[in-house]
């Protein structure tokens, strides 16, 4: 009979352990998220370009992973394909020129990936390679 006491004050402990640790983490995880609502979008990331849909040259020569000229190169690859030998099959690097600034669109320049990459696209300064 003992024994049965002993095992349940032990299961009884073990509960209230439980129920209060998880109020502790709660109270952390709340604290954290609140904290992280109250700082400004841009000095979470040091950038504000993670919301916006529009990426700079140099935003998007950063995502790409490669320099603002190699991203221009591509741009005058893909162009210059259009001009020489019609229409341009596959999708383009999507991108906006408003004065002189050109803006890229992040979502599609993520679908611009996918295509490139399944057509093995070779880009060799300004031009396309293999086309």
């Amino acid at each position: 009979m003992k024994n049965q006491y002993t095992i349940l004050g032990a299961a009884l402990i073990l509960g209230l352990c439980l129920v209060a640790s998880s109020f502790v983490i709660g109270d952390r995880l709340r604290a954290g998220y609140e904290l992280q609502q109250q700082t400004p979008t841009g000095a979470q990331s040091g950038t504000h370009s993670e919301d916006h849909p529009l990426m700079t040259l140099a935003e998007t020569a950063q995502f790409l992973r490669l320099s603002e000229d190699q991203v221009k190169n591509i741009m005058k690859a893909e162009n210059a394909m259009l001009r020489n030998d019609g229409p341009f099959e596959g999708a383009k690097l999507p991108y906006l020129r408003i004065d002189n600034k050109f803006l890229f669109n992040k979502q599609q320049l993520t679908v611009w990936i996918l295509a490139a990459s399944q057509e093995h696209r070779v880009y060799l300064g300004e031009k396309l390679a293999g086309k």
